[in-house]
């Protein structure tokens, strides 16, 4: 180990003890209070948000109490805000932001346009902070980081904005901005994540991670991240071997040169990983990373699949951890206790709403407070926080899994209804319908797309005639075009061709019936959710059904 690595590691460990823990202290101390908490975030934001335009057309201040603060300001969408977002980039008045955005996360939209989400001075301590305090639950458990990190992020800049201002990945910004010697301590250098081939970035990622045979953490959001590095790791075994036995790199002529002057001297031989590369059929996370103490990543919702994939192949001793409730608009919780995978809401950050989900589903909008929650009971969330983002829903569906203190702790169950997600695409009903209408000419007399995480693919039941090919390539493409989430995913390898499967007449009929008669809908008001889930849907098509699937 070098001297700078010795180094970062002892800054490391240093920061795990002090800066780290108190962080975790005080978030376990805000649980204790958690309706003084929330109030004085909610003070907090207001007071930042009051000069901007929409505050100003609210009437807000800090002096609002929540109830008032309730009625002065309706739940809103990123549609809501969009314009007013457009004006800020435009113009560069405060028209959503309280402050001058640093940079915009850029993600996809229920439209085929992308949001963009502010990200503040304000927001960015914010972030931060928390990285902190969710580093240490993995520190105390398992002694993560004693060993090097293989964490993975986005690019920071995807694109400058007409202001100059960059758009892209929160988790990129972050990374790139860390301290030196922190940064000292990850795997791969924040360069490799704006190289847009997906097969080239993780090609790249997987040579460096094979020569750091001392990771003992690997941190992305998505366990499906992981899986596809050890594929392109499978399918590049051999060329791989030779590099590391010889500590080159046979891509770096496909790099740029920015990417290429971060990754050259990082390109260090590793003998026993060349060896496990030549010898064993499928190197799984043990065998190439033997120190592995912790993965962190998304272990509910529809990561469910992949998360168990990625804990079968890691060291015995070594743990899952949940990465937290975790989107572009924000950092919604953090776990607080690693062995159990408890997560508790960022209270003095943001200002938590949530309606039943039942009751949203009902056109209900009367919010509780987070110490008003039932263990068990499943929620729409909507957030307030110090980007400008008011009462804004996320179409999220959330459950409170146990109490920390007086605060419930809550885990992500899945995007509310009409949006699906089974590796970060966010899929909206809307994309599907714009798809439909865009591929087929004559509109299919019925269509339902459902999402089957297990297999990380859409599979789309349609009521008319088409050409297979031509028409599962069209579909796709549009998709791409419509969102950029599915589009990267797709791009990766994370999220397989959508599968057409073509219905014979009846179908749609026979599915209307099975509402009615089955599942007790109105005649009147039986309504086809054009996107689902798998797990969710209750109809077999099989007698429907024309022996080819594409």
């Amino acid at each position: 180990m070098s001297l700078r690595s010795r180094l970062a590691q002892f800054v490391l460990a240093a920061s795990m003890e002090t800066v780290a823990r108190r962080r975790h202290a005080d978030l376990l101390k805000q649980a204790s209070y958690p309706d003084k908490a929330q109030s004085q975030a909610l003070e907090a934001i207001l007071r930042l948000c009051k000069e901007t335009t929409q505050g100003r057309r609210f009437g807000i201040s800090e002096a609002l109490s929540i109830d008032d603060f309730r009625r002065a300001v309706p739940i809103q969408t990123y549609e809501d805000i969009r314009s007013g977002i457009e004006r800020q980039i435009a113009t560069g008045m405060l028209e959503v932001a309280p402050e001058p955005p640093l940079m915009y996360a850029r993600t996809s939209g229920t439209t085929g346009q992308p949001k963009y989400i502010p990200v503040t001075q304000s927001t960015l301590k914010q972030f931060r902070a928390a990285q902190q305090a969710m580093a240490f639950p993995p520190h105390a458990a398992y002694g993560a980081f004693r060993g090097r990190i293989l964490g993975f992020g986005g690019p920071a800049r995807e694109e400058a904005l007409s202001n100059g201002v960059p758009a892209g990945s929160t988790s990129g910004l972050i990374y790139e901005t860390m301290p030196y010697l922190l940064r000292a301590n990850y795997v791969v250098p924040a360069e490799v994540f704006g190289i847009e081939d997906y097969e080239l970035k993780y090609l790249v990622t997987a040579r460096l991670a094979l020569a750091a045979r001392d990771i003992s953490l690997i941190a992305a959001a998505n366990p499906s991240t992981i899986i596809r590095l050890l594929s392109v790791i499978e399918a590049h075994r051999g060329r791989l071997s030779r590099d590391l036995e010889k500590g080159g790199f046979h891509a770096l002529d496909r790099l740029s040169p920015e990417v290429c002057a971060a990754v050259e001297p990082l390109l260090r031989p590793s003998r026993a990983s060349a060896k496990i590369l030549e010898h064993a059929h499928a190197a799984s996370l043990a065998d190439l990373w033997p120190n592995l103490r912790a993965v962190v990543t998304w272990l509910g919702g529809g990561c469910i699949h992949a998360a168990a994939s990625v804990r079968s192949q890691i060291p015995k001793a070594a743990g899952m951890i949940d990465a937290g409730y975790i989107a572009s608009e924000l950092r919604g919780t953090i776990v607080v206790d690693a062995r159990n995978n408890l997560a508790l809401p960022m209270l003095g950050d943001v200002f938590f709403e949530f309606v039943e989900n039942a009751a949203w589903d009902r056109g209900e909008r009367e919010t509780q407070l987070l110490h008003e929650l039932v263990q068990g009971n499943e929620y729409q969330i909507i957030v307030t926080t110090a980007a400008g983002l008011l009462r804004y829903q996320m179409n999220d569906v959330m459950r409170v899994t146990g109490f920390v203190g007086a605060c419930p702790t809550l885990e992500f169950v899945r995007k509310g209804r009409g949006v699906t997600n089974i590796v970060g695409e966010k899929l909206s009903e809307d994309q599907i319908h714009s798809a439909v209408a865009t591929v087929f000419t004559q509109p299919p007399v019925f269509y339902i797309a459902l999402a089957d995480t297990k297999d990380s693919v859409y599979r789309v039941f349609i009521e008319t005639s088409f050409n297979e090919k031509n028409t599962s390539e069209a579909f796709d493409a549009k998709l791409q075009q419509l969102n950029i989430e599915y589009a990267a995913k797709r791009g990766s390898g994370r999220l397989a061709s959508p599968r057409l499967v073509r219905l014979r007449p009846g179908a749609g009929a026979a599915y209307h019936k099975h509402c009615v008669e089955v599942k007790g809908q109105r005649e009147s008001q039986a309504k086809v959710l054009a996107l689902q889930r798998v797990e969710d849907f209750d109809f077999d098509f099989s007698d429907y059904m024309d022996a080819n699937v594409f």
